[in-house]
């Protein structure tokens, strides 16, 4: 039976290269895979990981596409084994209620990988937190903090090295780094609430 999977974890946990291996799995196997990604991340068309040097082609959605209506689409012109989510984070509510319906009605398992909460103080995102509620099974990609050896659990968000907190919206692109004038750091609560000059 197919299952709606959450794998989640803060920045720079392997969540994408964890995406790809799955990828290359069922490919080597012979089987098919439909690799999905929100067109919110705008940082580029393909799933890449700064950990793995081969890239995948992805197809972009927007928050307003009926996940349901595109896979099953797809899966009519195509044999689907198994649906595959990147930057799970920016989809809607109704997105993720769309993929739980796939899962029970296509028996497709779909796979979804994300970030848990936003950089913003206490928030999770929409679709992680529908995730949380839907998902079959919960799995968390582990991280260490960059400051001390604790688990992270939150990504700090520095713009102009400045610590962020809030903010009108949660998606702020960025990457892994402390050069950037936009990058985030995987912390632990402790570094998030205090974190290093």
């Amino acid at each position: 039976m197919a299952k709606l999977y959450f794998r989640y974890g803060a920045m720079n946990s392997g969540k994408t290269a964890n995406l790809l291996m799955v990828a290359d799995n069922y490919i080597n196997q012979g089987r098919q895979v439909l690799i999905l990604k929100p067109a919110k991340d705008t940082r580029w068309d393909m799933v890449k990981s700064r950990a793995i040097s081969e890239a995948l082609p992805a197809e972009l959605v927007d928050e307003n596409e009926d996940l349901r209506v595109l896979i099953v689409e797809k899966r009519n012109k195509h044999k689907l084994d198994a649906v595959l989510v990147e930057e799970a984070q920016f989809l809607s509510a109704a997105q993720v209620r769309q993929l739980a319906v796939v899962v029970d009605e296509l028996n497709l398992p779909v796979l979804c990988y994300g970030l848990r909460c936003s950089y913003i103080d206490s928030t999770l995102f929409e679709g992680s937190a529908a995730l949380m509620f839907w998902a079959d099974s919960i799995e968390e990609i582990k991280n260490l903090c960059q400051y001390c050896k604790s688990k992270a659990t939150q990504n700090l968000l520095r713009v102009n090295g400045v610590p962020q907190y809030g903010g009108a919206s949660d998606v702020v692109m960025g990457d892994v780094g402390t050069d950037a004038e936009i990058a985030y750091t995987p912390v632990c609560r402790k570094h998030y609430m205090n974190p290093p000059a």
